[in-house]
């Protein structure tokens, strides 16, 4: 049930958002111990820098962040010799240093820590502080292939070649790089650097107090429920909670090893993320006896939503024809998957009545597929939303989007309950 706020309400937590992101509210000491495991989210998100980035600065903070990602082989697989960690920065076309790799080359100069994690699936293990070694910072540059640059709408199209700097590193404190990352990941302590308690008291452990009282004093619950700020809290809550749940996502989904069946077990708790026109939750999903949606959503009058979720990263999700890109065969076959289930509930759709008491006459379907962050044939993320858009407007009861497009529409919906009241 969504929750409305009175504008005096609204405006007080406005004021506390205010006092909570002052400047002298930004982080100044570094709080996560090494061998912790944090959301990478939720560390751009206090300490700054870009999130895509391989290697760049905290921005918020003086720290600079490299990230290892265990899974790459060859020249750029992280690896020790001897002392030294050989560490990939980050790709770059041009002559110059890139500033992103600066971060990481000049740190010591700029009396600046450089932090070092493993990255695994949107989350990050904490190694420790490293330093660059001053008289032979980088082992080598490694050619890492071409790259297309496109202008918007595909006007000129530019073939550079791409090198990546392989850093000679020096741990000077924390723990050992795992070697296998799965179980370190699931063993460490994972950390929330969204919840900061305001006391020594954490407030995971004053939430759990409150609800003991609630369950023992149902008088008290009663009388809570009748404060304006039980209702703000329930707001906040939700809020937090679905914030949760797109980063997590946002984490399968930047991930190019996610599977179809990693991001079922993902949305299927967070339908709110197609929007406020859903009831809440999931109906069946065999509805017909020959096929089974991914996931089945239904409007208030009772007519039915179908979602399809496919991979993220879809290699041919637009693809070059002539002059223009156009969208890919697994896009298609998608799509004829959606309108094979569309005919058998319209087939069907008096005994799905009778059986269900869903409505199937007016039946859609949204097929989620691809992330334009892989940049599929060289093209740009808005190109790739334009290719998109054009094939949309053909068609008639399916439409298509991609996970990263998906999850943006989510993110400003939160923004806009979060500030546009």
């Amino acid at each position: 049930m969504t929750l409305d706020l009175t504008d005096k309400q609204w405006g007080d937590l406005l004021r506390l958002v205010k006092e909570v992101q002052a400047p002298d509210e930004t982080p100044r000491a570094w709080s996560i111990p090494p061998g912790t495991v944090v959301k990478r989210s939720e560390l751009h998100d206090v300490y700054g820098g870009n999130r895509g980035l391989t290697v760049g600065a905290s921005r918020r903070t003086s720290n600079a962040f490299l990230f290892l990602d265990r899974s790459v082989t060859g020249e750029l697989a992280p690896r020790w010799e001897g002392p030294v960690l050989l560490a990939p920065g980050q790709s770059q076309w041009t002559d110059t240093i890139s500033d992103d790799n600066l971060a990481a080359l000049a740190h010591r100069r700029r009396g600046v820590p450089l932090r070092v994690f493993v990255a695994h699936r949107g989350e990050s293990l904490y190694l420790g502080e490293f330093a660059i070694e001053l008289e032979s910072p980088v082992e080598r540059w490694v050619d890492t292939g071409k790259r297309n640059l496109l202008s918007p709408r595909a006007r000129w199209q530019h073939v550079v070649d791409t090198r990546t700097p392989l850093f000679r590193l020096r741990q000077l404190n924390g723990v050992e790089m795992p070697t296998a990352h799965e179980d370190s990941f699931r063993n460490a302590s994972h950390i929330s650097l969204r919840l900061q308690p305001a006391s020594d008291q954490p407030a995971a452990t004053a939430v759990r107090k409150l609800l003991t009282v609630l369950e023992n004093k149902p008088a008290v619950a009663t009388s809570l429920s009748e404060l304006d700020e039980a209702q703000l809290l329930a707001t906040l809550v939700q809020r937090a909670r679905r914030q949760a749940d797109l980063d997590d996502l946002r984490g399968v989904v930047e991930d190019s090893g996610s599977s179809e069946d990693n991001l079922q077990k993902l949305v299927k708790r967070m339908t709110w993320i197609f929007g406020g026109e859903f009831l809440p939750g999931t109906v069946r999903r065999d509805i017909t006896p020959q096929d089974q949606l991914d996931l089945a959503l239904l409007r208030p009058d009772g007519t039915l939503h179908g979602v399809e979720l496919k991979k993220a990263d879809i290699k041919s999700l637009v693809v070059e024809q002539r002059n223009h890109l156009v969208v890919g065969a697994e896009v298609n076959r998608a799509v004829g998957q959606a309108m094979n289930y569309l005919r058998e509930l319209d087939e069907k759709r008096p005994q799905i009545l009778v059986d269900f008491g869903i409505d199937c006459r007016r039946a859609s379907m949204t097929v989620v597929i691809g992330n334009s962050g892989f940049r599929a044939a060289g093209a740009s993320p808005e190109e790739i939303d334009e290719t998109i858009r054009t094939y949309n407007s053909h068609l008639n009861r399916v439409s298509v989007t991609t996970y990263d497009r998906l999850i943006e529409n989510a993110q400003r919906a939160i923004d806009l309950t979060a500030s546009d009241r």
